[in-house]
């Protein structure tokens, strides 16, 4: 098959899962499912997370392809972690008199695999993905095999990517509304002393500082406490955000 053609067929694969997978674990597991049919005959496929320096195998097309990956994170040392680590990829086209990593090499042979390859991806600062390749055929990688793999490193780095925005955009989101809750409260503290004392925001402002700053409270727990004194009920916040819903 028409190389071009080939790649065209597995973006449009990596697409239709993306989109009918329940999570992103499911994805990156149909993700390995399917870079192992299409790289290359018999490859086999384990794909990496390393968050914070820690690595984690996240999915494989196979237990065999997962135990060699395990065998290597214990050792904290193989092609997988050194290509996360350098940037570069690896590719070993015969595994026998493989000596760089002792332990990982020894459980690839182990495993019946004769040749490997280590695609890496940065994903954003701190966290990196890394494809582990293995093959029961010595000279399994060649640039169209390769070409393949590549592309599938990058498709799985795009999508964590998506993902960890879209987590750090729910976490400002969730900032955001514990932010304005508080404002509220406080306003509404300020709006009880501006009437008991007479006074501009202003000094209700500076009368309310105080009383944290001498009780050595939070300026919103001080305020709820207030209002709480005062009209005998929990401050109600006021100030919440819609959640949009698809179509609005």
């Amino acid at each position: 098959m028409d190389q071009t053609v080939e790649r065209a067929q597995a973006i449009t694969e990596l697409h239709t899962l993306l989109l009918e997978a329940a999570g992103v674990e499911e994805f990156v597991e149909g993700v390995a499912q399917a870079a192992a049919g299409r790289i290359a005959p018999d490859a086999h496929v384990a794909i990496m997370l390393k968050r914070q320096g820690r690595p984690t195998g996240v999915a494989s097309s196979d237990e065999r392809a997962a135990q060699c990956d395990e065998v290597e994170f214990a050792a904290n040392e193989g092609p997988c972690l050194t290509s996360a680590e350098t940037g570069g990829r690896i590719v070993i086209q015969e595994l026998e008199g493989e000596d760089r990593w002792p332990a990982w090499a020894d459980a690839a042979r182990r495993a019946g695999f004769r040749s490997a390859a280590a695609i890496p991806r940065p994903v954003r600062e701190g966290v990196d993905i890394a494809i582990n390749l293995y093959s029961e055929d010595p000279g399994a990688w060649d640039d169209a095999a390769l070409a393949t793999a590549e592309m599938y490193a990058d498709e799985v780095a795009r999508t964590l990517r998506l993902c960890l925005r879209s987590a750090d955009q729910a976490e400002i989101n969730e900032d955001l509304k514990a932010a304005l809750a508080s404002r509220a409260v406080i306003d509404q503290a300020m709006g009880v002393i501006m009437a008991e004392n007479r006074c501009s925001s202003e000094e209700a402002f500076r009368i309310l500082r105080s009383a944290s700053q001498n009780r050595n409270l939070k300026l919103r727990d001080v305020a709820a406490s207030l209002i709480e004194n005062v009209t005998g009920v929990a401050p109600q916040p006021g100030t919440e955000f819609a959640e949009r819903k698809p179509g609005l």
